[in-house]
């Protein structure tokens, strides 16, 4: 642990030498620029996530993990589950009452606020550094278990899933959420909002009773997969000491069922765990992503990198290339926008499959089995782009939800916020994002080499078989960096 340790220092000191700009989303009273080149903070960060392949070898001898003792005995007493539930349950009233009769301001509806800032990217944020909560707050979650104990009662039967099914229909409902979060002008409109949601309820609530509710929320409820998928990175496990049955999720392999909230639903209350684990550590852990799974996590981790593009002025730049040559894209610059993030996601899946496929000869493997062994060590970079691409944003706009909450009708009753954020230095947020990056490279390439000592065994062989992987890494992180890195464009 000491050898690690100080591995993970040392590489990620590398990357922390040189200021240079932050962008992600813009805040008020915050200058993002800053004297020196991003290129600069990009190439030492790719040579730290570079030099942290031999630094694995160095540190990790085995694929084995430590974990904590169990600490759900102290947890259980306290009983928070159904308290949680009824709150969120409240605010999802507070939601629909606030977008259909509120304001249409985005900081005074709840509607907006809630779902696009504390939700959304609340529940990435608190998934990889805590654990998954959300399967146990949920207000669908308890209504989808709600009504699959009522069908069962009464001998209802669900359907099988089509395993080739697998997490497509997540991944196809991250790309619509991200359409509307990053193209869409109505998405942040409160009452078009409103009735998405009202709709995507029904339809869960469908789907949950026709193929079983622990199943679909495994592979198509699209924040429960957000937030277990997050989790893997997370320092907080679930496991079970003695099973009550087969996964219901149909995923478990493992015994102890790590990570799998179905599992530890049906366990006894004296049989469930939750112990703690290093950071990353839940990419091998726990139960394969299944069909599809490899693609919802590069759909995560590009949108995430395309966000933070559209606000500066290379994008702008990019854009006006192709509207100055186009009348009709000129007169459509929405379908622009659409193409330009579609273009984004193909290209880290296809620079993920021509790598997978470079490791799967050096492994003498089918592409498909190299993919999906490899695909989970990419979620600690999507946790960690997440993270830092939008954690200024949930302490800023995130101070405007007691205001709509408490005065969803916009009737005034509720002082307005004053955000004191002038004179915050950009440096700062720039050494927050960049530590962060290269943090999540770092657990990646460490799992990663994890990964590849199960079917390699020797060290050696595994740094090679490993090393497209790692260039692959080393280039998603400079790619991060520079977006994260570009001057905002004026609003």
């Amino acid at each position: 642990m000491r050898r690690k340790s100080l591995a993970l220092i040392a590489v990620a000191f590398a990357a922390l030498v040189l200021p240079s700009a932050a962008a992600a989303h813009a805040v008020p009273g915050i200058d993002y620029r800053f004297p020196l080149p991003v290129w600069l903070y990009g190439l030492a960060a790719g040579l730290a996530v570079l030099l942290s392949a031999p630094a694995a070898s160095f540190a990790l001898q085995s694929s084995g993990t430590r974990t904590s003792d169990d600490l759900y005995g102290p947890l259980r007493r306290v009983r928070l589950g159904w308290i949680a539930v009824a709150l969120a349950t409240l605010l999802l009233g507070d939601v629909v009452v606030g977008g259909l009769f509120g304001p249409a301001s985005f900081f005074e509806n709840p509607a907006t606020i809630i779902l696009w800032v504390d939700f959304w990217v609340g529940l990435g944020i608190v998934s990889a550094l805590v654990g998954n909560l959300w399967d146990f707050i949920s207000p669908l979650n308890g209504a989808g278990r709600l009504l699959d104990r009522v069908l069962a009662s009464r001998g209802s039967a669900a359907m099988p899933y089509p395993k080739w099914l697998g997490l497509w229909p997540a991944t196809a409902l991250l790309l619509v959420w991200s359409w509307m979060e990053l193209v869409w002008r109505q998405g942040k409109d409160p009452r078009t909002l409103v009735i998405i949601l009202l709709a995507y309820i029904g339809v869960q609530l469908v789907a949950m009773a026709a193929y079983g509710v622990e199943v679909w929320l495994a592979r198509g409820e699209l924040f429960t997969v957000v937030a277990r998928t997050f989790t893997r990175f997370a320092p907080l496990e679930l496991y079970v000491r003695s099973a009550a049955g087969e996964c219901r999720a149909a995923r478990c392999v493992a015994a102890d069922r790590p990570g799998c909230p179905a599992c530890w639903l049906d366990a006894a209350p004296e049989d469930r765990g939750v112990r703690l684990r290093p950071f990353g550590a839940g990419v091998r852990r726990e139960a394969p992503l299944g069909d599809g799974g490899g693609a919802f996590v590069l759909a995560l981790l590009a949108t995430v990198v395309y966000d933070g593009f559209p606000q500066t002025n290379q994008y702008a730049r990019f854009e006006g290339f192709f509207l100055d040559r186009s009348t009709w894209l000129a007169a459509h610059s929405k379908f622009l926008d659409t193409l330009l993030m579609a273009a984004v996601v193909a290209a880290f899946a296809l620079a993920f499959l021509a790598i997978v496929a470079l490791v799967s000869r050096l492994e003498r493997d089918s592409v498909a089995a190299a993919a999906r062994r490899y695909a989970p060590t990419l979620i600690p970079i999507a946790a960690v782009y997440f993270i830092s691409h939008y954690f200024l944003f949930l302490i800023y706009a995130g101070q405007f939800t007691y205001a709509a909450v408490f005065d969803p009708l916009g009737r005034e009753w509720v002082p307005d916020v004053q955000a004191p954020w002038k004179g915050v230095p950009g440096a700062l947020i720039w050494y927050l994002q960049v530590g962060l990056i290269v943090w999540g490279h770092v657990v990646a390439v460490f799992e990663a080499h994890r990964v590849s000592l199960r079917p390699q065994g020797a060290t050696g062989r595994a740094i090679l078989v490993q090393s497209p992987l790692v260039l692959l890494m080393v280039g998603y992180t400079f790619t991060g960096l520079w977006v994260l890195g570009q001057v905002l464009a004026p609003p």
